[in-house]
């Protein structure tokens, strides 16, 4: 929270957040707002190139997980075709010989984006499983 008193951790007021750094910035009212924001803008650039039979290739966090079921929904809602998508998911843990951490380990982050996002959606729409890149 912004306070008048600067300290190291907070000098920059909330208006001022990304000026001169010409980075575009949209802050929204709410964390359940930036989720929606979140899901809607993947969806909109899969649909733009899906319609120009253009690649989508994104890089996606595991979290915040909550854009995760919101873009489940508008995918399934308007029959949104990823099988054109490749997503680099960020990141997993590796076991100490340099191996992928079982998917059923709760700090997987593949087992993690298996359960919140893509086993619910449908094989028709889904990410072709030699395109989720982790």
């Amino acid at each position: 929270m912004y306070s008048e008193t600067p300290n190291p951790i907070n000098l920059i007021a909330p208006e001022d957040l990304g000026k001169g750094s010409g980075i575009k910035l949209d802050v929204c009212d709410t964390e359940h707002d930036m989720y929606w924001k979140m899901a809607m803008e993947v969806l909109e650039i899969v649909e733009e190139n899906n319609k120009i039979g253009k690649k989508t290739v994104m890089i996606v966090p595991y979290g915040p997980i909550g854009p995760y079921s919101r873009l489940v929904y508008l995918i399934k809602k308007r029959n949104v075709s990823l099988k054109n998508c490749i997503f680099i998911n960020m990141d997993e843990y590796l076991t100490d010989d340099g191996k992928y951490l079982s998917m059923d380990n709760p700090l997987s982050f593949r087992g993690g984006m298996n359960r919140i996002f893509y086993s619910q959606l449908p094989d028709e729409l889904n990410v072709l499983p030699e395109n989720r890149i982790f």
